[in-house]
């Protein structure tokens, strides 16, 4: 028997792009406004650092989450639904609660809302991976992985500009306001949401399940992930900061750069379900790591605003790229008998490398420099090439399997 939510293929699609959507508007600011606005309030580069490395806490220990998701049907509703409206609600309640704190005056307060806020953040986005897991045939694991970056993608293209000028005009503090009020957008379509009162055997909690990631192929995959995205955080982390430390940039034009990397984004995510489609995951991503890699170098390079913004779209791509090609690796070697609990495991490689890479690069950049560290990370990259070309042709059989263990709803 078939795991069934009573939603069409399209819905679902369209569901999942929403509940991306609202990530990409966090990520909006965090990615390009928070280390530019705790500039402005005064805050040095190493408490920055510090937040900027706590706030991926509640993404490291995303297993937990999932755990208790596969477990434990919350209030009858369900494994995923009500843990996904509590997260997005919570969401955007700490938020709007940390436009009432002045970051200059009570910093810690401050990191104390970004916590909670990513803490919620984690649950939603974890449960919603694992509904994914759920419902989607392995065909489609990389078409719902572009809605997902995509959604995230234009997340960020639709608000980045609009937070620079609402930044400029009544400063940075009134886009916590924004971001609570756009994360209940999802709700509509999650409220839609029936899972099935009982699970299939293969959609139920079995620990058993958890011995196949005690494979070598398995732990060589983690360790892969974590470089992997150590390195590209490494340079993604640092472009904004860059911009607002060394090239006085403004948060407009923070705005526009990062609306065009949004464009870039889309364009990535598109280009990898592609080539996935038509050449395999091998070769989408060593392709990945070549474009991080050369996004890096590039940036060693670059010594103007006006060049940053002029490429700002190519680094999209490669961004795109990078947020796609790993979750369609890990959703394809993930068990649906605890499809939450083993993919937040992997995710949480990731955010292992995410938060090491964003919290080096950052506490390096004022003695190091930025276009040592953005050559050094870009190097870094390109070195993963053979090992990531080596582990998935590990996994190759069974990203190649057909299964009728994970369906999505009738078109």
């Amino acid at each position: 028997m078939d795991l069934d939510v009573n939603l069409s293929r399209k819905q679902l699609f369209t569901m999942f792009g929403a509940l991306y959507f609202v990530q990409g508007v966090i990520q909006a600011y965090q990615l390009n406004f928070f280390k530019p606005h705790m500039d402005e309030e005064g805050i040095d580069p190493d408490r920055i650092a510090i937040v900027a490395s706590l706030a991926l806490l509640p993404f490291i220990i995303k297993w937990l989450y999932g755990l208790i998701s596969d477990k434990y049907n919350l209030f009858g509703r369900g494994h995923r639904v009500p843990y996904m409206a509590i997260g997005v609600t919570s969401t955007s309640i700490a938020f709007a609660v940390a436009f009432f704190v002045d970051p200059s005056e009570s910093f810690g307060v401050l990191a104390a809302m970004v916590l909670i806020a990513t803490f919620f953040m984690a649950l939603f986005d974890t449960t919603a991976d694992a509904l994914a897991v759920d419902v989607v045939v392995p065909d489609d694991h990389s078409t719902v992985q572009a809605w997902m970056t995509g959604g995230r993608a234009v997340g960020v293209v639709a608000v980045s500009i609009v937070f620079g000028w609402i930044a400029d005009a009544v400063g940075y503090q009134s886009i916590f306001l924004v971001i609570a009020g756009l994360l209940l957008i999802p709700l509509w379509w999650v409220g839609r949401v029936q899972e099935p009162a009982e699970r299939t055997p293969a959609h139920s909690f079995d620990r058993r399940a958890f011995r196949v990631m005690l494979q070598p192929r398995y732990l060589v995959y983690s360790l892969t992930l974590i470089f992997a995205w150590f390195f590209f955080q490494g340079i993604d982390g640092l472009v904004t900061y860059y911009m607002s430390d060394t090239l006085d940039s403004s948060a407009g034009r923070i705005g526009l750069y990062g609306t065009l990397k949004g464009v870039g984004m889309v364009i990535g995510a598109v280009t990898l379900s592609t080539m996935v489609h038509k050449f395999g995951r091998r070769f989408a991503a060593t392709a990945t790591l070549a474009a991080v890699a050369m996004g890096g170098l590039m940036f060693s390079t670059i010594e103007s605003e006006g060049a940053i913004i002029a490429v700002a779209a190519i680094w999209g791509i490669a961004v795109g790229l990078q947020w796609t090609t790993y979750v369609t690796l890990s959703m394809g070697i993930t068990d649906t008998r605890i499809a939450a609990s083993m993919f937040a495991i992997l995710q949480t490689m990731s955010n292992i490398g995410i938060g090491g890479g964003d919290g080096v690069a950052t506490a390096l950049s004022d003695n190091v420099g930025f276009p040592s560290l953005f050559r050094v990370f870009g190097l870094g990259s390109l070195a993963l090439i053979p090992l990531l070309f080596w582990v998935i042709g590990r996994f190759q059989k069974l990203w190649e399997r057909t299964t009728t263990d994970a369906v999505i709803g009738a078109a």
